[in-house]
């Protein structure tokens, strides 16, 4: 086995430069963009005369906001949160698992706690997953519909 030596000096300049560069920061999500996207995500509801609940979760998967619409089934706020947090946890539209399910892809049935229902959709950023919207109550489609128009209300936020 060959060994290389390194001298001191070369590690010390290794070790300044990095530090020097700066840190390529993700934006982290500010309660004011979770109000914001609720919003977009009720005047959605709204639109289609849908009673739904709504949770906005972290790049963690950890709960921002949640809320539950008028005439909403109180069961629908759990679900929108497995939604929002698989949709954070995977980086995916929860769409994207329904439909491996209905393919026969049953490894969808091995994440822990995943929902395989639409109506979960990752806020992204410049390729980082910084947040995920969680909808609940409708039909999957209108759900997906409505955490759409919630994730279009981030500045920056791209379809992944």
């Amino acid at each position: 086995m060959k060994l290389w030596k390194i001298p001191g000096g070369a590690v010390a300049l290794l070790a300044m430069t990095a530090a020097a560069m700066p840190a390529m920061a993700t934006p982290a999500l500010q309660l004011r963009d979770a109000v914001a996207m609720a919003q977009g995500a009720t005047e959605a509801a709204g639109r289609g005369e849908h009673a739904v609940s709504i949770v906005i979760v972290n790049r963690e998967g950890r709960v921002i906001l949640a809320q539950r619409m008028d005439g909403a089934s109180y069961k629908s706020l759990d679900v929108a949160e497995g939604k929002a947090t698989t949709a954070a946890a995977l980086g995916l539209p929860t769409r994207l698992l329904q439909e491996a399910l209905a393919k026969g892809d049953q490894s969808v049935l091995s994440v822990p706690g995943a929902i395989a229902i639409a109506g979960g959709v990752p806020v992204t950023v410049d390729g980082a997953t910084i947040a995920a919207i969680g909808v609940s109550g409708g039909a999957p489609q209108d759900d997906e519909a409505i955490a759409t128009a919630a994730r279009d209300r981030y500045p920056g936020a791209k379809p992944r």
